[in-house]
């Protein structure tokens, strides 16, 4: 009697139900080893984009602009030639969003408990509001408010080593432009917390007059930060600038970052490589119990061979009992990533006590995942499916039918 493909796969559906238990025990591996390597991925993700935001909206913006000299050796006489003609240039592209120059300078801050180095940033702080999030994570005092002569907005973590408050008064030692000894008191007008420990812990700001002031350098500046409307510009942008400017060193924020160009290229493929783990464990414990399945039911195939069907039927029918447990776990597992991933995207996971704050991470990470990466793991729960089902349908179809009927 002919047997269609409706046929094939009302018998494939029928066979998996036969042993409920067993099916049941795929089907539920399926769906937690998919939610386990989606949910991981979404973390690590989530915690690397956080990582990246940091970077761009905190610390360095998405590219800068320096004396080719600069970073090297921190010295206040190497300063951006012509960096008003150069800001007004940049600010008429459409691509870039706001810029910020800043001088920057490495003093010794003294305060009346202790004393030690800093990276001390004079800034504007209408323009450096156009740039970084600096001015939302003020937490004490306000935002270069409040204080005329020398304000300084210092972190939390300062705040706490140095033992100073608010108003307190603090006295920055440097070198200015001519390499002579210089100092010049401030007070505190802020105390932020970013949340990241490792920025927090270095860096200080003053008003950019104030420190061109002591550096003696008129109104030249070290550094210019470009924050662009895309991300993914950012290198592009800064090249195109590079060959307009040879004269300057300009860098995109991933070669600005030590090791930030190697973790975004790592990002890339971490889903793939953690949930391809996952799904290679699943192969071998789905080839088991479908091999399984076929060795209890010998007799059965052998007689569905002895009376016609044939042996590319008995391969399709093993092949569809494999693919529908694979189809009722993939989308299972996926859709509780999903509710798992928007879940705590939006509430956040809390680290608690762990100090992750001092390697640049946030202890609250918020999962995150793009829709690429649900497709693309659809794609590989499929393949995985059909790897599954080959050796056991290969083992069914070898099968004597007249061998076969006469097993027990």
């Amino acid at each position: 009697m002919p047997c269609g493909v409706k046929m094939i796969g009302k018998i494939a559906w029928k066979n998996i139900w036969r042993n409920k238990v067993r099916s049941a025990v795929v089907i539920i591996a399926i769906a937690i080893g998919l939610w386990a390597g989606m949910f991981a991925s979404a973390f690590v993700v989530g915690m690397m984009n956080q990582k990246i935001d940091s970077v761009i909206n905190l610390e360095l913006s998405h590219f800068q602009v320096h004396h080719p000299s600069f970073q090297d050796e921190m010295l206040p006489k190497f300063v951006i030639p012509n960096s008003e003609e150069i800001i007004q240039k940049m600010n008429n592209n459409e691509a870039i969003k706001n810029t910020s120059p800043r001088v920057v300078a490495m003093p010794m801050i003294n305060s009346a408990n202790y004393s030690g180095m800093l990276k001390v940033t004079g800034i504007d702080p209408e323009n450096e509001k156009r740039v970084t999030d600096l001015h939302e994570f003020v937490l004490e005092g306000k935002y270069f408010e409040g204080i005329k002569r020398n304000p300084i907005l210092l972190s939390k973590k300062t705040a706490e080593k140095y033992k100073i408050k608010i108003r307190s008064k603090v006295v920055l030692t440097l070198q200015d432009k001519q390499g002579e000894i210089t100092a010049g008191a401030f007070r505190v007008v802020g105390i932020y917390d970013s949340k990241n420990g490792m920025y927090d812990e270095m860096n200080a700001f003053v008003l950019a007059p104030d420190l061109q002031k002591l550096l003696d350098i008129n109104h030249d500046v070290h550094e210019i930060a470009v924050l662009l409307n895309e991300h993914d510009l950012a290198e592009s942008v800064a090249t195109q600038y590079q060959e307009e400017f040879p004269n300057l060193e300009i860098k995109s924020w991933m070669d600005l970052a030590s090791g930030m160009r190697f973790m975004v290229e790592a990002m890339d493929v971490y889903t793939f490589f953690i949930v391809g783990i996952i799904l290679v464990a699943l192969l071998f414990s789905i080839i088991n119990t479908m091999l399984m399945a076929v060795l209890e039911r010998v007799r059965e195939i052998g007689m569905l061979m002895a009376v016609g069907m044939s042996k590319l039927r008995v391969f399709k029918m093993i092949m569809l009992e494999t693919l529908f447990l694979c189809l009722i776990g993939g989308p299972l597992g996926l859709l509780l990533a999903w509710i798992c991933i928007q879940y705590f995207g939006r509430y956040g996971i809390d680290l608690g006590g762990a100090s992750y704050s001092d390697y640049g991470f946030t202890n609250l990470v918020y999962t995150q995942l793009d829709m690429m990466s649900y497709i693309s793991v659809t794609l590989m729960v499929l393949g995985m499916a059909i790897l599954a089902a080959i050796y056991p349908a290969v083992k069914a179809i070898n099968l004597i039918p007249v061998e076969a009927i006469r097993k027990i």
